[in-house]
């Protein structure tokens, strides 16, 4: 009877020890509804929450900034030249495509590029 019961007793604490980190491991279900009918909303409770924060600081800060585009990246169709429709992914290049295609056949080559920036760059 003894031995049973220290065997017992051994595999209440082994399943208990095992399941712990079990029930520290689900995942949070939604409880408003259930919260929302026990309990009242005070001004204090909606003050004291946040909203969430972003995943990661580079989330927050693409978020605010403009992703900056390599002429590959913009270059859809990969024939070394920007067409406008291709030049008006970024928005500053769009605009200044007219004045950057020196010899107005519609395709903005990388040196064309950059002797308008050199140029502007003057300015």
């Amino acid at each position: 009877m003894n031995l049973s019961r220290k065997s017992m007793l051994g595999t209440i604490a082994l399943a208990a020890t095992l399941s712990a980190p079990l029930a520290f491991a689900q995942s949070q279900t939604d409880t408003t509804a259930t919260d929302a009918s026990t309990q009242t909303s005070t001004p204090t409770d909606a003050a004291m929450q946040s909203p969430s924060p972003p995943a990661t600081y580079n989330d927050a800060a693409a978020a605010t900034s403009p992703v900056k585009k390599s002429w590959a990246d913009v270059d859809l169709n990969k024939d070394g030249n920007l067409t406008k429709a291709e030049a008006a992914a970024v928005p500053a290049l769009g605009q200044a495509f007219d004045k950057a295609d020196s010899n107005a056949d519609g395709s903005l080559t990388p040196e064309e590029y950059k002797a308008y920036t050199k140029v502007k760059g003057k300015k």
